[in-house]
Formats: C-alpha cells, sequence, structure tokens
C-alpha cells in the first residue's frame, strides 16, 4: 500500500490542507516531473531542491522587496502612463483589453528587472510577438510533462531542426536566444550596466566573486529517499546536485531566471487586470463605487497618486482581491514530494515520497469561504469580520515556495486598475464578450478571446 501511495498524487479538496502542503515551515520539495517541463529549472521558481532554493531566494529577494518596489515605483507609473496613452490613441475602434494589460506587465517586468524596453506596448493593437511566443509555449509544456525525452531533443538539437519538428516550440527557442544574447552581452561588457538607469537583477548576480554566487561544486540535497525513483530526486538517495563554476552559473541561472520572470510577469498580472476590469466594466455598482472611491483621495487626474496612498483604499484593495481570487494564478496543482520523513496533512499521517498538490480554484471556488463563488463581489473583502479570508487568498501561493514578485504585482495591481479607471471611460465592446459570461471569467482568460471596449479620457 506505501508503495502505491508513492507512485500516486493525491489531491487535497480541504481547505484546511493548503497551508499543511504550502505554509510556513514546510520543506517538502517541489516535484521534478512537473517543474521541468517549463524548460527553466535554474529559476527559483522551477528548482526543486529546497535549500538551494531558499539560498537562491535570498539572494534575489532584496530586489523584490517592499523597500525596493517603492525606489522603483516611477518605472511602474512611467509605463501605466504609457498604456493610458496608447488607449487613448483608439478614437475609431475598440481596443483589446486583454493584449493591452499583457503588454503593459510584460513592458513593466522587462524595464524593471533588465533596463530595457521590450517594447510591447508599442506594438500594432498591443500584438507583440513575446506575447505570441509565451502562448505558444503554454500547450507544450503538457506534452513536456507527460513526454520528457520530447523536451530533451527540441531543446538540445539546433534551433532550425527543432522548429521544423514542432512549430509551437520556436517561441520558446527564439525567447531563449533573445535573453542568452542580452545576458553575454552584458557579461562581456558590465559597464554596459551603468546605461540602465536603474539597478537590474544584473547587478545583483553577474559578479563571479559574489558570496551568494559562488556555490561548491557539488551541494548535498537533504537527507533522504523522497520518491520512487529517489537517484533521480534532488535530495533523493545516491543523488548530489551538481552545480557548474560561478561565472557559467550566472549565465545559465540568469538565463532561466530571466526567461521565467518574463513569462509570469506577464501573464498573471496581466490576466486580473483583465478580470477586474471585465467586472468592473459589467457592474454599474462596482464601477460607480469604484470611481467614487478614487476621485476622493484623487479629485485632480492630471495629478499623480501614488501606490501607497493607493493600497490604503479599502474599495479599491477588495477590488483587486476578489480579481485575483477570480482569476486564480496558476490554476494547475502545484505538486510536492513529502519526505525525507512521514508528514501530517489534515491530521493524517502521509508517506515520505507521496505526492501531494491542491489548486488555487479548488480553495478560491469554496462556497463554504466564499458564498456565491462564481459571482464577483469585492464587498466579502471588506471590514475586519472578513479579514481572515487573506489566508484563503492563494494566487501567489503561501509558505516559503511563493511567487517572489509579489511586491511588485500588488504595485502593478494598484497602479493599473487605479489610473484606468480614473483616468479613462471605457465602455466594453458587446460585439467581441457577447459569448463571454461570468462563469468564462472565473477562470482565467483563454489566449485568442478578446475583450475589446471603446476608450475616451475621462471628463472629470
Amino acid at each position: 500500500m506505501l508503495d502505491l501511495l508513492k507512485t500516486l498524487q493525491l489531491h487535497f479538496s480541504d481547505p484546511r490542507a493548503y497551508a499543511d502542503i504550502y505554509g510556513i515551515g514546510t520543506r517538502f520539495i517541489k516535484q521534478p516531473r512537473m517543474y521541468s517541463c517549463f524548460a527553466t529549472d535554474k529559476s527559483v521558481f522551477a528548482m526543486h531542491d529546497h535549500q538551494l532554493a531558499m539560498q537562491r531566494r535570498a539572494a534575489i529577494g532584496p530586489f523584490f522587496s517592499r523597500r525596493a518596489i517603492l525606489n522603483l515605483e516611477n518605472v511602474v507609473q512611467a509605463k501605466v502612463d504609457h498604456l493610458i496613452a496608447q488607449l487613448l490613441a483608439y478614437t475609431s475602434a475598440s481596443a483589446n483589453l486583454d493584449l493591452a494589460f499583457r503588454s503593459l506587465s510584460l513592458e513593466i517586468i522587462t524595464t524593471y528587472c533588465f533596463a530595457r524596453s521590450s517594447h510591447a506596448l508599442d506594438a500594432p493593437n498591443f500584438q507583440h510577438a513575446i506575447l505570441a511566443a509565451i502562448d505558444h509555449t503554454l500547450p507544450m509544456i503538457w506534452i513536456f510533462k507527460h513526454f520528457p525525452l520530447i523536451q530533451k531533443v527540441l531543446l538540445n538539437v539546433p534551433e532550425c531542426f527543432a522548429s521544423v519538428l514542432k512549430p509551437s516550440t520556436k517561441g520558446i527557442l527564439e525567447q531563449r536566444k533573445m535573453m542568452g544574447d542580452q545576458i553575454d552581452e552584458i557579461m562581456k561588457d558590465p559597464a554596459s550596466l551603468c546605461g540602465g538607469g536603474h539597478e537590474t537583477i544584473y547587478h545583483h548576480f553577474l559578479n563571479p566573486s559574489d558570496e551568494e554566487f559562488c556555490m561548491a561544486s557539488e551541494v548535498p540535497g537533504p537527507k533522504g529517499t523522497y520518491g520512487p525513483n529517489a537517484s533521480d530526486v534532488p535530495g533523493g538517495k545516491g543523488h548530489t546536485e551538481k552545480t557548474e563554476g560561478p561565472a557559467q552559473l550566472s549565465r545559465d541561472y540568469l538565463l532561466d531566471e530571466g526567461l521565467y520572470m518574463r513569462f509570469a510577469g506577464s501573464d498573471t498580472v496581466g490576466n486580473a487586470c483583465t478580470v477586474a476590469l471585465y467586472h468592473i466594466l459589467d457592474d454599474p455598482h462596482v464601477q460607480k463605487t469604484l470611481l467614487q472611491e478614487l476621485m476622493e483621495v484623487w479629485p485632480d487626474k492630471g495629478l499623480g497618486v501614488g501606490y501607497e496612498k493607493l493600497e490604503k483604499l479599502p474599495y479599491l484593495t477588495a477590488v483587486i482581491k476578489e480579481s485575483l481570487r477570480m482569476g486564480h494564478g496558476v490554476v494547475s496543482p502545484l505538486p510536492r514530494i513529502i519526505g525525507p520523513t512521514d508528514a501530517e496533512i489534515l491530521g493524517v499521517t502521509i508517506p515520505g515520497g507521496t505526492v501531494v498538490s491542491m489548486g488555487a480554484p479548488i480553495l478560491h471556488a469554496n462556497p463554504d469561504i466564499f458564498p456565491d463563488p462564481i459571482s464577483f463581489v469585492p464587498e466579502r473583502w471588506m471590514g475586519e469580520e472578513n479579514q481572515s479570508l487573506d489566508k484563503y487568498l492563494v494566487a501567489f501561493s503561501k509558505g516559503p515556495r511563493s511567487c517572489l514578485g509579489i511586491n511588485l504585482a500588488w504595485c502593478e495591481l494598484y497602479l493599473i486598475i487605479a489610473n484606468v479607471v480614473r483616468k479613462l471611460e471605457l465602455k466594453p465592446d458587446n460585439a467581441t464578450i457577447e459569448n463571454i459570461s461570468f462563469r468564462d471569467y472565473f477562470v482565467p482568460v483563454h489566449r485568442g478571446r478578446h475583450f475589446h471596449a471603446f476608450v475616451q479620457p475621462r471628463d472629470l
């Protein structure tokens, strides 16, 4: 029976299980089979080994701290202003808000992390090549998960052959080459970093003498056997985590980390903004209440209002939380491997080596926690009596492996939604959303589906 459990995955639906699996204090490793399919194995997100991931997270964490975000808030605001200007240019046709928000979040993460522009906001109709590459990459994740040999072949053969064998991999390969060329250029001439205008992740990691980045040639994983194929799992029996020298590690790490940041930073925040604006425009009460709150603290739309002031607005905060609840973040259950010893989940002992997980939508759609879960109700988050709901909002996951960019994401959400609602008068283009229901927008936006709106400047 124990051997059978180690070959199966236990997926929990009880809300209390989430903290046991992902919460503070847990040290379960990420399932290699799942996270390797993202083709960014050296990134903090995909790294299997818990100890090594914590070292890397501690090194890059200050770049995404609240203090760092506040210091570079002007970078985010400048890109939001650019989006507003671009939307106002749509005088005779409706704008695709889904692509607009994704283009904005792509531009923000690229500028914030790398001090370079993606030019996504300047692409005609916001249809940028990087977004198209991300869309083509997503379906490949599931192929790579179940057929890892295909991933190994396609990512290691020359690009021209991979594109022929599987055309949808072209986006992955183009992104890797683009980011790799950028890293090689900066490593060749570190002085070029001085022209970026602000600190980037390269300033943190392109110094081979950095103690945080110089690691031993072998980093032993946690003791014990974690699964049925322990020799293949970081930390498993007979396994040591092979790493490279500092210079090579810097390049490979930055490539994988950069690719994942660009992917996650553009998709999740952009989707949450789309969900928010869809429901704001669909519900006159929500739109009126939010606009009134914004106008009270922002009477002159020509003047700026900063992040620290916006985050104190209760209704705006509630709208963002409800958008995150209905947008979910990562929808797929994120599997963890229990180990090195047995662990308790919901008071039941689960043998070491068992794969356990819980999907965010299961929690976000629980009617006992969120009554009428398919309805957009910002009021459910308001008042002291509802503050306990925050522990059930897991769009950024929880615990030691939660989203590294959560502070940047919150800053983006406040600035984007507040600026768009305060400065623009939007009217949905019903021809593009007539087949979209509340239930459709309870799950993340399907790529290729259009959410258009007509744009005018707000009078007051």
